[in-house]
């Protein structure tokens, strides 16, 4: 296997550097001919991994959830010509997709070492307004939370940054009222985010939309509706077991286009990354993208 190793050396405030020298050592002894590059920037990830698409059998994005969507879309954005696979080296806060595709999330090492002996499989993206991300998008209270995590609480583990941004902004907010079309029907409700999922997992283990597939050709929209304010600081944690889903004002709707409005202005952010401001369109584009991914990964279903 030829690759080239994408590495963000600022990831989970330096772990990505530390850990490079062991990754590629392992990932040598795996007989793998490797190329690395130091990224700079989210779109320094994607160029290098659309630039390398063509020449290389796999793009391995070692950083956390932001650099990988990067990868991703980079990869993407090089169209029929990209013969490359994404592979991931998780060394971020909160290394969701690794999860999703069978890796060890909290081992750089144990996940480079699996990489070249996994399958290749076909996976979804997903594209806002133009802009294509690989996971989950939120709009509304989790965009809030997501802000004030990266902003304030940048040193804390990913577990305890979400739910301390949490607790913060539910002081705060209120529910929004949202119009959130799906495949042409519209409806106006009011919820304290909704969340557009390609992925069933973000934030570090946070199972927002637990029955989400990379492979299924739908997105799924999660919507946390008008819960009391006691309410949904009970309901929200359930959110690390999928458990939010058990609440009468938690629904989950499929489509494959999904237009997302709201009667003040909120944030999305989309692999954990700032994506724009509603209002804003999302479509699934089917079979998007190959992955290196185990045969049992839970964030798939077709076999490969």
């Amino acid at each position: 296997m030829r690759a080239l190793l994408a590495c963000n050396p600022a990831a989970h405030g330096g772990r990505g550097v530390r850990a490079l020298p062991a990754v590629t050592a392992r990932l040598g002894e795996a007989g793998v001919e490797l190329d690395v590059h130091r990224t700079t920037s989210i779109a320094d990830a994607r160029k290098t991994a659309c630039d390398a698409a063509g020449r290389v059998d796999a793009v391995i994005a070692m950083g956390g959830d932001g650099m990988v969507g990067a990868c991703a879309t980079g990869l993407a954005d090089a169209g029929p010509h990209a013969r490359a696979a994404l592979g991931v080296v998780p060394v971020g806060g909160g290394n969701d997709a690794a999860r999703a595709f069978g890796l060890p999330h909290d081992d750089p090492v144990a996940a480079a070492g699996l990489l070249p002996g996994l399958p290749r499989r076909r996976i979804d993206l997903v594209r806002a307004d133009g802009r294509r991300y690989l996971n989950v998008a939120g709009a509304g209270f989790d965009s809030e939370v997501n802000r004030v995590a990266n902003a304030r609480l940048r040193w804390a583990p990913s577990m305890l940054r979400y739910v301390g941004a949490m607790v913060v902004k539910l002081a705060t907010e209120r529910p929004v009222r949202f119009t959130v079309t799906l495949d042409g029907r519209s409806e106006e409700l009011a919820a304290w985010l909704v969340v557009v999922a390609n992925g069933r997992s973000y934030g570090g283990g946070m199972r927002v939309a637990p029955t989400a597939r990379f492979d299924d050709g739908l997105l799924d929209v999660v919507v946390i509706g008008d819960l009391t304010k006691p309410d949904f600081l009970a309901t929200f944690p359930k959110v690390y077991a999928g458990r939010h889903l058990e609440h009468r004002l938690v629904t989950v709707h499929h489509a494959r286009r999904v237009e997302l409005a709201a009667d003040r202005p909120r944030t999305v952010y989309a692999d954990g990354e700032h994506a724009g401001t509603l209002p804003m369109t999302f479509e699934v584009e089917p079979d998007a993208l190959a992955v290196l991914a185990a045969a049992d990964a839970p964030g798939l279903d077709r076999p490969s």
